[in-house]
């Protein structure tokens, strides 16, 4: 019995240390933020804009960046991954870091955060030529609600046309990078009272006035086959979005067809991943390098 209560005690203090180590969203606004090298509107909305980084020589890939926070107001927005998007570039890929409206915002919600995060994405077409960037090797990658916004991006081909988030020409992109994603939003929003706050999910696809039929275009789940290359990065210690989440899109992916690989981060929680300074970041890094080279 008493080996049994020293055991629990040792994992007590172990679990709360790591819980102390670990890094927190206001740990990457609070330090020095880096500056994007410009910013770009793609709508008259305060919020519907996107900030640009250029790397100093010939891009070797274009990054759609979308950030996460709940899809709620109450949280940072395009800046949370400013640190991010300056080491991607400093590895010779051009970001678009995407802002929307979220929850909270004048039309924020269904449509208006989905379209907000199409629209965005596909300015890249409008502005590749002026900036040189390489419109044919796109990869999307996002952090919590953005890894769900930016799967969903990869997978809105497979909309029906008559919903309102139907895009006819979809910008095309390479593959996906889901840090931590929220990718089925039905298993989500039962996952107890959920960390981005009670009915924040339904709230999001509108569930009371369009029914379970909500989902079927607004969560990945239901747009598979994505036909293009998934990575879903995981991390042990995440408790806004544990890895068992990872596990079961990944499965989903695999089934459909699609090519997927998942990563699980030790010793990490929900930040680390978007966290140039931190262990796993190199890690995170190398699935934008591969991936950059994989031909679907």
């Amino acid at each position: 019995m008493i080996r049994v209560f020293s055991l629990i005690l040792v994992l007590f203090f172990i679990t709360d240390t790591l819980q102390a180590q670990l890094i927190s969203w206001s740990d990457l606004i609070e330090r020095e933020l880096p500056q994007p090298d410009e910013r770009i509107r793609y709508g008259s909305d305060s919020l519907q804009f996107g900030d640009l980084w250029i790397p100093e020589e010939e891009a070797r890939a274009t990054v759609i960046l979308v950030h996460g926070g709940c899809w709620l107001d109450i949280y940072p927005g395009v800046e949370i991954m400013n640190h991010m998007a300056n080491a991607l570039r400093s590895e010779g890929f051009a970001v678009w870091n995407v802002e929307y409206r979220r929850l909270g915002h004048d039309g924020g919600g269904y449509p208006g955060t989905f379209l907000d995060v199409a629209s965005g994405a596909d300015h890249l077409t409008q502005i590749a030529e002026r900036y040189e960037l390489p419109i044919n090797t796109v990869l999307v990658a996002g952090h919590s609600a953005g890894g769900h916004l930016a799967t969903w991006l990869a997978g809105r081909k497979n909309i029906d046309p008559t919903s309102p988030l139907y895009t006819a020409e979809p910008i095309q992109v390479q593959g996906v990078i889901s840090l931590a994603g929220i990718n089925d939003l039905e298993r989500y929003a039962s996952y107890g009272a959920s960390p981005c706050g009670e009915k924040t999910v339904e709230r999001l696809v509108d569930l009371d006035s369009r029914g379970e039929s909500a989902y079927l275009d607004t969560s990945p789940l239901h747009l598979l086959p994505l036909g293009v290359t998934h990575a879903e990065v995981n991390a042990a210690f995440d408790a806004p979005v544990p890895p068992f989440f990872g596990y079961r899109f990944n499965q989903a992916l695999s089934d459909a067809g699609d090519s997927s690989v998942h990563v699980v981060l030790a010793n990490a929680g929900h930040f680390e991943m978007i966290a140039p300074w931190s262990e796993e970041w190199n890690r995170v890094l190398r699935l934008f390098t591969t991936m950059t080279y994989v031909k679907n």
